[in-house]
């Protein structure tokens, strides 16, 4: 951790296979429903939205990565979101 500066060359992250283990975890809470993106060197292994694992779309030319939030239950619900990638 020490030597790691938080950037991995887009060429290596290309490269990177989707059966390699998790490097690191991106949790954080959200309010609202639709659309949500962030953009993201490598591509995600799973997506998770509450308990459930969900579908995403992610563009390797650019890094977007896109999935839905769904429309709570309860009003001003927070969302726990978890990114692995």
């Amino acid at each position: 951790p020490e030597l790691f500066d938080g950037e991995i060359p887009f060429e290596l992250s290309t490269s990177l296979s989707e059966n390699r283990s998790p490097t690191a975890t991106i949790a954080l809470t959200a309010r609202g429903c639709g659309r949500f993106g962030a953009y993201s060197f490598q591509r995600p292994l799973k997506c998770q939205v509450g308990d459930a694992e969900v579908e995403f779309s992610y563009d390797p030319t650019n890094g977007l990565l896109t999935f839905t939030i769904p429309i709570p239950e309860e009003e001003m619900y927070r969302w726990s979101i978890a990114i692995q990638v």
